[in-house]
């Protein structure tokens, strides 16, 4: 197992000529890309999906396009939870660049903040259905009961506060993660966006 913790002491990045000088790869597993990409992806969609549904008027016709969210939640909350255990196993990637140590600690510290919000943000919308006074189901097939006859304000505020906060906050640190990464395929000699694409870094 390995240290999650993004700020824990970041040991210092060799450049990718002395990688390949040393022999070692640099290249990212399969799994790590496919996992990146689909909860990546799917995170971008829930989160543009969630706020256009902000804009639709509260009635009947809402209620399905809820539904829809909630589902598609519960699958994107499951990938993440793979993603979650496959990098406990495989641990943060090395740096792929030679970096300064503040830029090597803030992405460390945007990493672990995506993959906790990734599982905090289905979990509040769960929360948030239940204090409602709602059962959880995907796609019509029941996950959760009813847990309360009536909405629970106080619970319901408290997982809807939560769940929109994070959101705004998550959406912001993807499109910080996506410059960053733009940034990096700009540097001479710097392998972070090739390898994410399954090349040598």
């Amino acid at each position: 197992m390995h240290n999650l913790d993004p700020q824990a002491r970041v040991p210092a990045s060799p450049s990718p000529e002395a990688l390949r000088r040393s022999g070692q790869v640099t290249t990212l597993s399969v799994p790590t890309i496919l996992l990146h990409w689909s909860v990546g992806l799917a995170v971008i969609g829930m989160l543009a999906y969630g706020f256009w549904l902000q804009t639709v008027p509260t009635g009947s016709d809402k209620t399905p396009l809820v539904q829809i969210h909630k589902s598609f939640g519960i699958l994107v909350f499951a990938l993440a939870l793979v993603r979650l255990a496959w990098r406990w196993r495989e641990g943060f990637p090395p740096a792929a660049g030679a970096y300064p140590t503040w830029e090597r600690r803030a992405a460390r510290t945007l990493q672990g903040f995506m993959i906790l919000a990734t599982i905090l943000m289905p979990v509040s919308g769960i929360l948030r259905s239940l204090a409602y006074g709602r059962p959880v189901s995907l796609f019509g097939l029941p996950l959760i009961p009813k847990l309360f006859e009536e909405k629970q304000e106080t619970y319901y505020a408290a997982a809807a506060n939560l769940h929109d906060g994070l959101a705004l906050v998550l959406a912001l640190a993807v499109a910080l993660h996506v410059v960053a990464g733009l940034s990096h395929g700009g540097r001479k000699g710097d392998g972070t966006l090739a390898r994410m694409f399954g090349r040598a870094g």
